[in-house]
C-alpha cells in the first residue's frame, strides 16, 4: 500500500504544477490527478474496513411479444388486386 506521505508529496507536486501553468488544459489535468490521489488515499482505507457483498441479479420474466401480422380486411365484393377496386 502507498503511504499517505507519498500521496501528499505527489498532491503537492501536482498542485504546484497547476498553479504555475497558464494552460487551462494542463491545470485541469493536474487537478484531476489530485482528485484521483484523494480517491486512492480514501479508497484504500475504506476498502480494508468494508466488506463487499455482491447482489444477486434477478431478471424479470420476459413476456412474448405478439407480432402484428398484416392481414387485409376482407369484405364480400369489395376486395380486389388494386386499392381502387371497390
Amino acid at each position: 500500500m502507498i503511504s499517505y506521505n507519498q500521496v501528499f508529496l505527489e498532491m503537492e507536486r501536482q498542485l504546484t504544477a497547476a498553479k504555475k501553468t497558464e494552460d487551462e488544459r494542463e491545470m485541469r489535468e493536474a487537478l484531476a490527478a489530485i482528485r484521483s490521489l484523494c480517491e486512492v488515499a480514501l479508497g484504500g482505507q475504506s476498502r480494508n474496513d468494508e466488506k463487499v457483498i455482491p447482489k444477486m441479479l434477478t431478471s424479470q420474466p420476459v413476456q412474448p411479444i405478439q407480432s402484428l401480422e398484416a392481414k387485409p380486411m376482407e369484405e364480400e365484393g369489395a376486395n380486389g388486386g388494386s386499392i381502387f377496386d371497390f
